[in-house]
């Protein structure tokens, strides 16, 4: 196979090429056969050859009363885990007849940062100063690069003779990775041309896509419903004493293991989420840092919440264009300008759906058998 090369400008040849590779197997090029096409394809991905389909299915309906998302939602899910879509779609029903989800978006805004590289800790110290005076400048180059783009401010840190400066960004409706990538590299070539203390400029650093706690970024969202004893006794067949202490229990364990994010599994909510609705995948990685909640409010009534402190989509740019996840998007409302905000409520009342089903499951003692009923997701011979 090492005499094969990939035709970077023809679509026809590399379809081609993928059907010789499938010649001594069972398998065929229809399988990944697309109404996509090349011009939908470009900026999205290089050396296109088709699409690969996930299931897509449907969660709620869920009752939202939140800043920007209010009413009730049908919320898409893209998944190859059986149960999942049951499951968050029971979590709805239990809080839609307990009066809904309640949801807040307390912040946002990106972070991207530039590395630069001095002779000395004087010079280091100069240029922090040097940045200083200099912000407004800045200020004004990096709002230029983009119709999207404003800066709410600079932070500096430094390690050795390296000077970190950190841009705090909001890039509207945009999920913000590129065009905060690009403020940098703006910010890195003006720092570099005309400070004269710098050795050397590297920006972005890379940072993304893995969790850092103190590089905290994107939506700040919480949601929170109040559980009512009869209702979920009626669907889930645990009580709301067993899933209180269901939460503190699991959450305790994990803190102990060290873990940062402290839930059931609001990971597998937000991937199925992401995944039908065109978001940055790899994002997960910062994004399922998830809070999980609860007390009591009354003897027949539970608080439970999930705080999410990096959730980082957008409703414009990137995959959002492409026509299944405008069409998947536009199923809440949220394709385009001014919906961010709003997509990033209904996610977070899904996810809290998904930890109250999936824990009430474990108080039940029904969570495996769910999965070996519905979930048979077994190797065949």
């Amino acid at each position: 196979m090492s005499e094969m090369v990939i035709p970077r400008d023809d679509f026809k040849s590399r379809v081609a090429l993928v059907q010789r590779l499938l010649e001594n197997t069972s398998e065929n090029y229809d399988a990944i056969r697309t109404d996509l096409t090349e011009e939908h394809a470009r900026g999205k991905i290089e050396n296109f050859v088709g699409a690969v389909p996930i299931p897509l299915g449907l969660c709620g309906p869920i009752d939202v009363a939140g800043q920007y998302a209010k009413g009730s939602f049908v919320v898409p899910m893209a998944t190859l885990e059986g149960t999942l879509v049951a499951s968050y779609s029971r979590g709805t029903k239990v809080m839609n007849e307990c009066g809904g989800c309640e949801t807040l978006v307390y912040g946002d805004f990106f972070l991207r940062s530039a590395q630069f590289s001095t002779r000395t800790l004087a010079h280091s110290a100069e240029l922090v100063e040097w940045c200083r005076t200099h912000e407004e400048d800045i200020r004004h180059r990096i709002e230029a690069s983009s119709s999207h783009i404003s800066l709410n401010g600079l932070s500096y840190d430094c390690v050795s003779n390296t000077v970190n400066v950190t841009l705090s960004l909001e890039t509207g409706d945009a999920m913000g990775s590129n065009m905060a990538a690009k403020a940098t590299d703006v910010l890195a070539e003006y720092v570099r041309t005309r400070s004269d203390l710098v050795e050397d400029a590297i920006a972005p650093c890379p940072e993304d896509k893995k969790y850092i706690p103190a590089r905290q970024k994107g939506k700040k969202v919480i949601a929170r419903t109040v559980l009512k004893r009869e209702p979920l006794v009626a669907i889930t067949r645990t009580s709301l004493e067993k899933l209180a202490a269901y939460i503190t229990r699991s959450k305790n364990l994990l803190a102990l293991h060290g873990a940062y994010s402290l839930n059931v599994h609001a990971a597998n909510g937000m991937a199925a989420m992401f995944q039908a609705m065109g978001q940055d995948m790899a994002y997960l990685g910062e994004c399922s840092q998830v809070i999980l909640d609860c007390h009591f409010v009354e003897q027949d009534s539970l608080e439970v919440s999930v705080t999410l402190p990096t959730l980082i989509i957008g409703t414009v740019g990137g995959g959002t264009g492409l026509p299944a996840f405008r069409t998947t998007l536009s199923l809440i409302d949220c394709y385009g300008p001014g919906k961010a905000k709003k997509l990033a409520e209904i996610m977070s009342a899904v996810i809290l759906a998904g930890e109250i089903s999936c824990g009430a499951a474990e108080c039940a003692h029904e969570f495996v058998r769910a999965h070996e009923t519905m979930g048979k997701n077994r190797p065949t011979s």
